[in-house]
């Protein structure tokens, strides 16, 4: 049974509403249930508590402050502001009725005063939270990261999905919001690695607004073999979509033996011979192993020139930091990024990137 990334049901560190309300409880500015050492799990951070009391145990104390202090910033807002709960919808109900018996054309005034007030209300109150997590990702990630290679991690990351492009992975956009980048490399493979957000302007009516086209993680490991075509793999998307696939794309489809997988994912090549070296029955087990490791992400890929692009499509966000209603001793940090990490080696090490391919 493969590890999945989110078996505990809920990512640590996700801000959601159910989070922020917790701050209403006062127990969460207590710095209990600390622990002392860091408890290895399994291979994937076999000899890390070492490193943990190295590099990261000096500076719990500290943290752990922080998170007090943001905490409390946080409940102190969140307590001032909740009259504004019952408040908004209120105001928000009476624009509705006024729209509708003074304005001939319908706007959604009170809807939308509603959604924006409640939005600002919720950034007030996450200021200093999100605050406090950028200063864990920028001064505890990298040396979580620093045990398992020569890594450089960016919370901040300037626009970069263009550079992909040509693979036909990703869909048409206007917005990127990309962050959380890590660069490095593993057994000569080089990695680099974004979660990003994309959106696209839609028109409806007189109005337009940004939806979400693709929200999660981008994947791309370099080699030293240069591919001599391009294959995507991509998710099945039954007879009709798999057509209008092939209409617009002038690579052949691939037909491989492996009846799961053919249900799954849909293949299309330049290079039908190097496809199917690519393409190998370990190849097919461990990609479809990944989609359950991912929540059962739609994951995709393609070869390309010295390059494998992997596109995985997120629900949660996997590069956070543990919440500020828990006490901070970065043991389900360094967990969670560590997993993270071993994950995308056992990509390397399955594939055999690092290897000569018989192509």
């Amino acid at each position: 049974m493969p590890m999945r990334l989110f078996s505990s049901g809920k990512k640590p560190g996700s801000q959601n509403i159910g989070q922020i309300f917790k701050l209403y409880n006062g127990n969460i500015l207590k710095s209990d249930k600390l622990l002392e050492s860091y408890p290895e799990q399994g291979d994937w951070d076999r000899g890390f508590s070492d490193h943990y009391q190295t590099h990261l145990k000096a500076l719990v104390d500290e943290f752990e402050k922080e998170r007090i202090a943001a905490a409390a910033s946080a409940r102190k807002k969140l307590v001032w502001l909740t009259p504004l709960f019952i408040i908004i919808p209120v105001i928000g109900w009476q624009l509705v009725v006024w729209e509708f018996n003074e304005s001939e054309d319908f706007g959604g005034l009170g809807l939308l005063f509603t959604a924006f007030s409640y939005t600002a209300l919720f950034w007030f109150i996450k200021k200093s939270i999100v605050t406090y997590q950028n200063s864990i990702k920028n001064e505890i990630f990298p040396r979580i990261l620093s045990f398992v290679g020569d890594f450089i991690f960016s919370a901040e990351v300037a626009d970069r999905v263009y550079r992909y492009k040509s693979s036909g992975l990703l869909p048409a956009y206007s917005t990127e919001t990309s962050e959380d980048n890590i660069i490095g490399g593993y057994k000569g493979v080089k990695i680099e690695l974004f979660e990003t957000h994309l959106k696209k302007w839609k028109k409806r009516g007189k109005y337009s607004r940004l939806i979400t086209v693709f929200n999660g993680l981008i994947i791309n490991l370099s080699m030293n073999k240069k591919f001599n075509g391009k294959t995507l793999v991509k998710q099945d998307k039954g007879s009709v979509g798999n057509w209008f696939s092939k209409k617009f794309t002038k690579l052949e489809n691939v037909r491989l033996e492996d009846p799961r997988f053919e249900r799954t994912f849909e293949v299309f090549s330049s290079d039908q011979i190097e496809a199917r070296y690519l393409l190998t029955v370990s190849f097919m087990e461990r990609l479809l192993e990944l989609g359950e490791i991912f929540d059962n992400a739609e994951i995709q890929l393609c070869f390309e020139k010295n390059n494998l692009l992997i596109v995985i499509p997120l629900r949660k966000p996997i590069f956070e930091p543990g919440p500020i209603t828990e006490p901070e001793d970065f043991v389900d940090d360094s967990q969670s990024l560590l997993r993270e990490m071993h994950l995308i080696f056992q990509i390397i090490d399955t594939l055999k990137l690092n290897m000569e391919l018989n192509l």
